[in-house]
């Protein structure tokens, strides 16, 4: 990266935290804060170390690098800050400038970005965990990354009984327009660990619409998040391009579409791409935000009780809340979770990187859902969906994690 824009970043990253005044609304709801109590875990605590590498007040270590990196980016204290400051994007700015003083991001990241910027290694990878868990190894795949799936099969055998299988679905009532065109875009979280569940959402989205299927590169977050900025763009303006002729373009991954909806701000000061970037982050809906829109219903109501965890690209991301939920209640019953919208501590690879730590936030979760006496907690995001399959698994059969195409 061009040192001079390097800087750039760390100035704006200092302008953003400049508005924090200290008063410590965000303690109480950062998720990390709860789980260290230790000020440099919080966004107070990250926003005034943000300030002082821009003021020159402190040396950029490997160790400020680690702290900065020691956060959801959940924006759940942005949400509770009375001056709104947005301290989740400081911390990306913040990290890319250290990472690119540092001499590049981790060897790790340049992998795992490597991978997920080539469609066919993406393709073969999901291949492969697809064969770990037909084979029953996924348990030797580290980190849950490879999880057990409940396929919509799986889910009426269970609780609609055999004969919902034979019933087909009702066809869908929803007029498209000739001239709508819908496209689905392929996350990389979404093939690789939840196939099944994509191929639902799929076969959905084939009810409302003639629908586009594009060969997609990765929406660019994972990039972003770990010093990668340069390819984060370079795959955003190929994806830019891959979709212009689509008039919608749906995502069954909350962290996918929040990226993308919010690609425009990255292209602000680029004449040659900000009306393309700026035209499709406008088209770019979740999946439930566009069945809201053309009035899809369920295929079939269950006798089942479910709960929601809100992915915090979706909630604060996307603003999206209820559209998830109404689909639910239309699909069986529906209870609501205490601190639904509250981080499951999976936060793209942070439950990687800090594993004790992201346990300790799930084991709050696991027990927030038990409380509802749900059979399924569902959610719109694969990351969540893993850290979910853990709290599952965690409880004893009590209940079942499912992405929200596999119940609706």
């Amino acid at each position: 990266m061009d040192k001079r824009k390097d800087h750039e970043l760390l100035r704006e990253a200092g302008k953003m935290v400049d508005r924090c005044d200290r008063c410590g609304t965000c303690l109480p709801v950062c998720p990390l804060f709860g789980v260290k109590g230790v000020e440099a875990t919080s966004a107070r605590g990250k926003n005034t170390i943000a300030r002082a590498l821009a003021g020159g007040g402190i040396e950029p270590t490997r160790e400020v690098l680690d702290v900065v990196n020691f956060c959801l980016l959940c924006r759940a204290c942005v949400d509770t800050c009375p001056a709104k400051v947005p301290t989740d994007e400081a911390m990306v700015d913040v990290r890319q400038h250290l990472t690119d003083l540092a001499g590049g991001a981790d060897v790790k990241y340049r992998l795992i970005g490597g991978v997920l910027k080539r469609p066919g290694v993406v393709k073969a990878a999901a291949a492969a965990l697809s064969i770990l868990r037909r084979s029953g190894l996924n348990g030797l795949f580290p980190y849950g990354m490879a999880p057990e799936e409940y396929t919509r099969a799986h889910f009426l055998t269970a609780f609609a009984g055999p004969a919902a299988l034979g019933q087909k679905a009702p066809p869908s009532a929803v007029t498209v327009t000739g001239r709508t065109k819908v496209a689905y875009f392929r996350g990389c979280g979404m093939e690789m660990m939840f196939p099944e569940a994509a191929a639902q959402t799929r076969d959905i989205l084939k009810t409302t619409t003639s629908l586009l299927v594009k060969q997609n590169v990765c929406c660019g977050l994972p990039h972003l998040a770990h010093g990668l900025r340069e390819e984060f763009l370079s795959l955003a303006r190929q994806n830019i391009r891959l979709f212009e002729e689509a008039e919608v373009v749906v995502s069954d991954c909350a962290s996918c579409g929040a990226t993308l909806k919010h690609l425009s701000s990255f292209f602000a000061d680029d004449p040659a791409w900000r009306d393309r970037a700026a035209a499709f982050s406008g088209k770019v809906m979740d999946l439930t935000e566009y069945l809201e829109k053309v009035g899809y219903l369920p295929r079939q109501k269950a006798d089942v009780v479910f709960t929601y965890h809100d992915p915090c690209h979706l909630v604060r991301g996307q603003g999206i809340t209820r559209p998830p939920r109404e689909l639910l209640k239309a699909a069986g019953s529906f209870v609501e979770m205490k601190e639904a919208d509250v981080c499951c501590g999976g936060a793209g690879s942070f439950h990687v990187d800090y594993p004790d730590a992201a346990a300790q936030i799930l084991e709050k979760k696991r027990r927030n859902i038990e409380k509802t006496g749900a059979a399924v907690v569902v959610t719109g995001c694969p990351g969540c969906l893993i850290q979910l399959a853990k709290a599952a698994k965690a409880s004893d059969g009590k209940f079942k994690a499912m992405h929200i195409s596999q119940v609706i």
